[in-house]
């Protein structure tokens, strides 16, 4: 080849290596970043610093629980994992990670993100190309794992000054409870640690929303006597609700329960839970529920749909990530009619595009129906399980990666059995871990499984063409199921090779703005609450006759007993037995007075929510025949007058037995009461 040809070819790859690059470099936009300051008060990690787009990030230090088994009352001695959020969009985001102690290997989950971090000694760095939810593993170990919540900018703020938005800043507070109104927005900015539980009932049109944490560290375990489970969101028979962009850690039970609301939009959401009964999104007798672009990291299951009373049906769980340390990661069950409703039915539920980085002890596809309700229309569709360690601590031969079974368990509420219909299975991926078993039976041959279709399942690289491949074990209660696998699963992988991404130093965030914080040595109560005083209806006259007198109930639900109900302790309390109505409790006043009034307490803590509760009363001179002293009505129950209701009598009435009959109670499975008390003027003592 001539020296002029070669040349005039050389000129030609340079031109055309530049224009790549020119055309490489046009399609990077700089990012835009939000940083937030973390509250004054709060510690940051010591073991690990995080940089990004050269500007340090605060890293939070999140309980967790490393523990794979049920603990009950027993104290938990918690691990902690760090945690650290900011907001960005647009272009390629270098993320640094600089650790306390050497680091051999790091991986960056999901691994559909493809990226291959760089480690230099104790420093790791990396680019992210969009938001989302990023976890970092430090030499294969899950213990410390990093987690990045990449938010997306927040666009359209709540306006502080509108009278609809309550408004919480950055700083660290503590508020007893959050009761929500219809058409109010609740706003937590970035920045903002607040200690509280939010609630509603018969509520619409409802926002949750911002960047802060709503954190339950300071409550003790709710099993612990004098202690309640404050679940920090809790919405009960409400329509048009949004939550969004929240972070949730350590709650002292459930993180996000959602019963019999309607119409309600989960999105970008960050849960962490460490302790027990710490589900992560719980949805109950709900229907038209969408959830999605989530992270859920949970001590028990991670999301969950139950019926405790109507029934559930039109829930979507879609683009969800999850690590499960304890129990099931995508639960159906196992209550699936405490309301004990006929025909009860949960149907139309799916979960698409839900990543599992890590489950260590129960089954991550489960449908467990242990009462008498048809569960029908099921879809699990693009499940990817990252790290398959089911079998661990407590879970015994409950390790499975799929398990539909109609069964009998502790928590049965009916004597019956369901049935499991018609359930869809497609592109299930097992990356790594142990070669799990799955399971699918009937309970006999009227409660049965029918129609199940398992489609494109791999585990460790392995097709499942057949049941026998997957380890499924069958029993004669199952009809239909079919099992193929056709063509090739998708792997989802970035734009840009992340060889080409690293040496993108030069990149630098378009602006960014850090959100300040306030100077605090320890959590405040914000001022706007401070103002909360709750009305204390006067109390009637004469003498309580009913205090600390014999007293008995047709049932009670866990230790909640019924001498609870008149020891003079106002947050101490009977619960009747769950979704055994009518619930009774009996009082014998030991003899026989004149009474005009009768006064029904709970806690007047605001987080014993505004609830309806029905019921009659009776009264008898003699323990065997009684009459109609009050005839059935609701009565609600509200912190704003102290959870106090008073019924006084149309004219005094002489009784020895008082009998009280619920019916129903709109904030709790069963009958409740904190204090009874039974007011005469008349007493000879």
């Amino acid at each position: 080849m001539k020296p002029l040809r070669i040349f005039f070819l050389l000129l030609l790859f340079l031109f055309m290596a530049l224009s790549i690059k020119v055309n490489f470099a046009q399609n990077i936009t700089n990012p835009k970043l939000v940083i937030y300051e973390a509250p004054k008060t709060m510690k940051p990690a010591n073991d690990i610093k995080v940089k990004v787009g050269g500007h340090d990030v605060f890293v939070y230090d999140i309980p967790v629980n490393p523990n794979r088994r049920w603990m009950g009352s027993e104290e938990i001695k918690l691990s902690s994992t760090p945690m650290c959020y900011f907001d960005y969009e647009g272009g390629k985001l270098k993320i640094e990670i600089s650790t306390a102690k050497d680091i051999k290997s790091c991986n960056v989950l999901p691994s559909s993100y493809n990226i291959k971090p760089t480690i230099q000694g104790k420093v790791i760095s990396f680019y992210i190309e969009e938001p989302g939810f990023y976890t970092v593993i430090f030499n294969n170990s899950p213990d410390r794992a990093l987690h990045i919540f990449a938010n997306p900018l927040e666009e359209n703020v709540p306006d502080r000054s509108d009278p609809n938005v309550v408004y919480i800043g950055p700083g660290e507070w503590t508020i007893e409870d959050i009761p929500l109104q219809s058409g109010q927005t609740l706003y937590i900015a970035g920045g903002a640690v607040l200690h509280t539980t939010i609630h509603g009932i018969f509520l619409n049109n409802v926002t949750i929303r911002g960047r802060g944490i709503i954190d339950g560290s300071i409550w003790k375990n709710w099993l612990t006597p004098g202690e309640t489970a404050r679940v920090p969101i809790n919405l009960r028979n409400s329509k048009g609700i949004t939550i969004e962009g929240i972070i949730i850690t350590n709650p002292n039970a459930w993180a996000l329960n959602l019963f019999e609301c309607e119409n309600t939009i989960v999105k970008n959401v960050k849960i962490i839970t460490a302790r027990q009964n710490g589900d992560g999104i719980t949805i109950q007798s709900s229907k038209n529920i969408n959830v999605s672009d989530s992270f859920v990291r949970s001590w028990d299951d991670s999301l969950v749909v139950k019926n405790y009373s109507v029934d559930s049906k039109f829930i979507n769980f879609n683009n969800i990530q999850i690590w499960t340390d304890l129990a099931q990661s995508m639960e159906i069950g196992y209550e699936t009619n405490k309301g004990k409703k006929e025909n009860a039915v949960i149907s139309d539920i799916s979960f698409r595009n839900i990543t599992v980085l890590y489950n260590f002890h129960k089954p991550v596809i489960s449908i467990h129906n242990s009462d008498d309700a048809l569960v029908k229309n099921i879809y699990y569709e693009n499940i990817v399980v990252e790290n398959a360690l089911m079998g661990q601590g407590d879970a015994g031969e409950n390790n499975q990666l799929i398990d539909f079974a109609v069964l009998a368990s502790q928590w049965s509420s009916t004597k019956e059995r369901g049935n499991i219909r018609d359930v869809y299975v497609e592109n299930v991926r097992v990356l790594r871990g142990n070669f799990p078993p799955s399971r699918i039976i009937g309970y006999d041959e009227k409660h049965t499984v029918e129609n199940v279709s398992i489609k494109n399942l791999e585990i460790l690289g392995k097709k499942i063409k057949t049941l026998e491949e997957g380890k499924f074990k069958i029993n004669l209660f199952v009809k239909n199921v079919k099992i193929s696998f056709v063509g090739e699963s998708e792997t989802t992988g970035r734009k840009y090779d992340p060889k080409v991404l690293s040496s993108l130093s030069n990149i630098k965030p378009e602006f960014v703005k850090v959100i300040k914080t306030p100077e605090q040595t320890e959590a405040q109560v914000p001022e706007n609450f401070k103002r909360f005083q709750p009305i204390v209806p006067e109390k009637p006259s004469g003498v309580n006759v009913a205090l600390k007198k014999p007293i008995t109930a047709n049932g009670f639900q866990d230790v909640y007993r019924e001498r609870y109900a008149n020891d003079g302790k106002i947050k101490s309390y009977w619960e009747g037995k769950a979704n055994s109505y009518p619930n009774i409790i009996t009082i014998d006043l030991e003899k026989i007075y004149k009474i005009h009034t009768i006064r029904i307490a709970l806690n007047p803590d605001r987080i014993w929510s505004k609830r309806i509760q029905s019921f009659e009363i009776k009264y008898s001179l003699d323990g065997n025949e009684y009459l109609t002293l009050v005839p059935k009505s609701d009565y609600i129950f509200d912190p704003l007058t102290s959870n106090i209701v008073d019924i006084k009598l149309k004219e005094p009435t002489e009784v020895r037995f008082v009998q009280i009959i619920f019916y129903a109670n709109t904030g709790a499975t069963g009958g409740q009461i904190g204090e009874l008390e039974i007011y005469s003027d008349e007493v000879n003592e």
